[in-house]
C-alpha cells in the first residue's frame, strides 16, 4: 500500500472477535459483524525515521494501514466513522468489497478533557475505484501518495497531513482549477503552507457545496465572494 518500505510491513490478520471493542452497543456489534468479512494490519510506521510528536496536543508514534472486506463498499462510510474514532493512532484504511474500494483517512488530536481519548478533526474517503481494472483516479492517488512522494517527513503528523491533504485536493480537483500545480509544488516541504492550503481549500469547497442549497441573489453573491476569497488565497501559495 503506497510502496510502504517493507521493514514497516506487519501483515497481522486480525480476528473480528478481536476487532470489535466490547465498549459498543449491541447493535453497533452487530452491523460490524455483519458489515465486515475480515480485517488485516499491513503496514505501520514506527521508530523515529519519521520523528514522533508527543505533546499536549499529540500522542503520535506510529501510523497504521489497515485493510478491511466489506459485503458492500456502500457500508465503507459506517465502517470508516467507526474505526477512525476508536483507532487512536493516524491511520488509512483501505475499504473494500469484491469488485470496489476505497480510502479513509482522518486528522486526530488528543482530547483537552482526557489525554487516554482522541478527537477527530477531519475526516474524508476517496473516490471509490475499481479493485481490479486500472483506474486513472486510482493511479493518481496511489502516485501522489508513494513513500517516497512524500515531501514533508519533518514527522509523523506532518508525514500523514501531506498524504490528508493531497487526497483531498484529488478528491476536489475540480474545485480548483490550479488544483495539479498545487499537488505539484513544494508547499509540502512548509508545514504553515500547508495547514493553511488545506484550510483554504477546504474551505472553498465547503462554500462551493453551500451555493447549491442558497435561493437568494443575496446569498449568492455573499458565497461567491467567499470562494473568490478562497481562490485568491490559493493562488498566493503556489
Amino acid at each position: 500500500m503506497f510502496n510502504i518500505p517493507e521493514k514497516y510491513y506487519i501483515g497481522k490478520d486480525i480476528a473480528l472477535k478481536d476487532f470489535i471493542p466490547q465498549n459498543l452497543k449491541p447493535n453497533d456489534k452487530k452491523k460490524i459483524r455483519d458489515c465486515v468479512n475480515s480485517a488485516r494490519l499491513e503496514y505501520q510506521i514506527v521508530g523515529e525515521d519519521i520523528p514522533s510528536v508527543n505533546n499536549e496536543e499529540y500522542h503520535c508514534e506510529t501510523i497504521q494501514f489497515y485493510d478491511i472486506s466489506v459485503n458492500d463498499i456502500k457500508q465503507s462510510g459506517y465502517i470508516a466513522k467507526t474505526y477512525q474514532s476508536i483507532i487512536k493512532s493516524l491511520c488509512i484504511i483501505r475499504l473494500h468489497d469484491i469488485g470496489k474500494e476505497l480510502y479513509s483517512f482522518a486528522l486526530k488530536r488528543l482530547s483537552q478533557i482526557n489525554e487516554e481519548q482522541i478527537i477527530v478533526t477531519d475526516s474524508m474517503l476517496t473516490d471509490t475505484y475499481p479493485t481490479v481494472l486500472e483506474h486513472e483516479g486510482k493511479d493518481e492517488l496511489h502516485k501522489l501518495l508513494d513513500y517516497e512522494s512524500i515531501k514533508n517527513k519533518t514527522d509523523k503528523i506532518n508525514f500523514y497531513t501531506e498524504m490528508y491533504c493531497k487526497a483531498y485536493i484529488l478528491k476536489n480537483n475540480k474545485a480548483y482549477s490550479k488544483s495539479q500545480e498545487l499537488l505539484d509544488g513544494n508547499a509540502w516541504y512548509d508545514t504553515v503552507r500547508m495547514n493553511r492550503m488545506l484550510t483554504y481549500y477546504q474551505g472553498m469547497v465547503n462554500a462551493k457545496k453551500s451555493l447549491k442549497n442558497v435561493n437568494t441573489n443575496v446569498e449568492k453573491i455573499n458565497i461567491n465572494k467567499e470562494i473568490k476569497k478562497y481562490i485568491e488565497l490559493l493562488d498566493k501559495e503556489l
